[in-house]
């Protein structure tokens, strides 16, 4: 009888199971055939869609295209590309030479292919390096967030918050005078400012990095010109035109976020055709529009926003996947801290979620998470080391 056993198709561990084998060093690079990459590519010809078809299984990969596109009876087709590592750069390589365009899209691939990530975010003067996830503390100077509305809105709360972030080693603060709290009206931003001022001030002397939850551009501007490094928009640059222009401006670094509707109806049955895929183009267009201003890529932050127009499936489908937004090629964000989509399914307060929010950052940094936005700190840091360790772990060790 045969042994035989299915195994982890991962970089690391097909290279350990190829040198466990004893195979030549130059059979090493087999591990290329065993990462299989899955490419969403849209809105293409069926010209343009049957070359790839073809490509790719000259290749021994295929590409999944609409039915009715090998003999052109429709205009437009999405196209799933399905090859391995070293089958997908041949691929790129055959794409270069082919007409419709396709030049164009083989370039694309490539640049996708070898993108480099930096590890450092730049936030204007200040480099954030991030070997390990970062801890993003919580200040909300609101009389009405859903979590701690009104624990922050004196002077001596707000030091004694700041206190305790710098007991705990956070280097991160993010500071919101408004709440965004599904059902939640906006405020104007001369009160949004009288709300942040005191704790950017005090955080600024502090030597914190500062984020600003905000989607007003004058709000940013004033948090800007105090020297905050952050701004985290919660419409990814979709509800003011001015702040992506006020952003580039200062060089500050940007945390832009997926929201479908605004804070006061975006729960009123918020519904997707594609959810996963319909977030990462806003994401990926959001960031466009940073980078068309002169915001670098190293500066930019996404965040997918569980809670913000999503019914509780939605919240965990993206989770379940969160490493395809990873794979979008810039920093991402989690802020899951107390939300509803834990206090659905543990039935308890938002006081009282502390516990099974850690869960879901932990599984948030296993999938590729460089920063947590959170309200528990203590805790937070104990699963950003484990969650370290765990993702450091190497056969070879």
């Amino acid at each position: 009888m045969f042994k035989f056993y299915q195994i982890n198709n991962d970089k690391d561990r097909l290279l350990y199971e190829l040198k466990k084998i004893g195979v030549d060093n130059y059979a090493l690079s087999l591990y290329e055939k065993g990462e299989i990459y899955c490419i969403k590519v849209l809105d293409l010809s069926p010209g343009q869609a049957n070359i790839l078809k073809q490509e790719a299984l000259s290749l021994g990969g295929d590409v999944a295209v609409a039915k009715g596109s090998i003999n052109c009876k429709v205009e437009k087709t999405d196209a799933l590309v399905l090859l391995n590592k070293k089958s997908l750069k041949k691929f790129i390589k055959k794409l270069k030479v082919q007409p419709f365009n396709l030049k164009v899209l083989a370039d694309e691939l490539g640049e996708y292919l070898n993108l480099n990530d930096t590890n450092i975010l730049v936030a204007r003067d200040k480099n954030i390096y991030l070997d390990e996830p970062q801890i993003v503390g919580i200040l909300n100077t609101t009389p009405d967030s859903f979590s701690d509305g009104g624990c922050f809105t004196d002077n001596d709360s707000i030091e004694r918050r700041l206190e305790y972030f710098l007991e705990n080693d956070v280097k991160i603060v993010d500071i919101g005078g408004e709440s965004t709290r599904p059902g939640s009206l906006p405020i104007s931003a001369s009160e949004e400012i009288s709300r942040i001022k005191y704790a950017l001030s005090k955080a600024l002397e502090k030597d914190f990095i500062v984020s600003i939850d905000t989607y007003k551009s004058a709000v940013a501007d004033f948090a800007l010109k105090e020297g905050a490094h952050i701004i985290n928009d919660i419409s990814g640059f979709t509800f003011d035109d001015k702040m992506v222009e006020v952003c580039s401006r200062y060089n500050a670094a940007v945390c832009l976020m997926h929201i479908k509707g605004t804070p006061k109806d975006m729960q009123n049955n918020p519904q997707y055709t594609n959810i996963l895929e319909e977030i990462k183009l806003f994401l990926l267009n959001s960031a466009k529009k940073a980078m068309d201003f002169g915001i670098r890529k190293n500066s930019i932050i996404l965040d997918p926003g569980f809670g913000f127009g999503k019914t509780l499936k939605d919240n965990y489908i993206i989770l379940k996947y969160l490493e395809e937004f990873k794979m979008l090629g810039y920093h991402l964000l989690v802020g899951v801290s107390r939300k509803s989509m834990i206090g659905n399914i543990i039935d308890k307060p938002p006081v009282e979620r502390d516990i099974a929010t850690k869960a879901i950052e932990f599984l948030a940094i296993t999938k590729g998470a460089d920063f947590i936005r959170t309200h528990d700190i203590k805790t937070a840091k104990d699963i950003v080391k484990i969650g370290k360790y765990y993702k450091g772990i190497s056969l070879d060790a």
